[in-house]
């Protein structure tokens, strides 16, 4: 009788189990290889200003659970130091009323020890304002 209960239940599980979990994958079109090319001559007129600094700080626990975040971030802005860099990017840009920062310089600075980390990055460069675009 109890083996009889055993099969039942492990039939039982395994029938939920195969119900219970789905996976989908959906995928249009018709493949082919597909060569695009495109050219862009633009000329920015851009004016250099003063001097503009930016500062953004994250710190995490066990290098994975963020404990404060720097805040907003400049998309495409501090190549190589990660998301702490383009939030300094954009905290430069924003206190100073930049379009771009012109010859942006990033210094990224890591503390850690057995429990936290911090990233720290200043970035410094000129003030740009974009006149025109042609």
């Amino acid at each position: 009788m109890k083996n009889k209960i055993l099969k039942i239940v492990i039939s039982f599980s395994l029938l939920v189990l195969c119900i219970s979990c789905s996976s989908s994958l959906r995928q249009s079109g018709e493949g082919g290889a597909v060569n695009v090319s495109a050219n862009a001559n633009l000329e920015a007129d851009v004016t250099v200003g003063d001097e503009i600094t930016g500062y953004a700080k994250e710190s995490f626990l066990f290098g994975f659970f963020k404990l404060s975040s720097a805040g907003p971030r400049l998309v495409g802005a501090g190549i190589g130091g990660g998301k702490v860099c383009s939030a300094a990017a954009y905290n430069a840009v924003n206190t100073s009323g930049a379009d771009v920062i012109v010859n942006p310089q990033y210094v990224l600075k890591t503390n850690s020890n057995l429990l936290t980390s911090t990233e720290e990055c200043t970035v410094t460069g000129y003030k740009g304002t974009i006149n025109s675009i042609k």
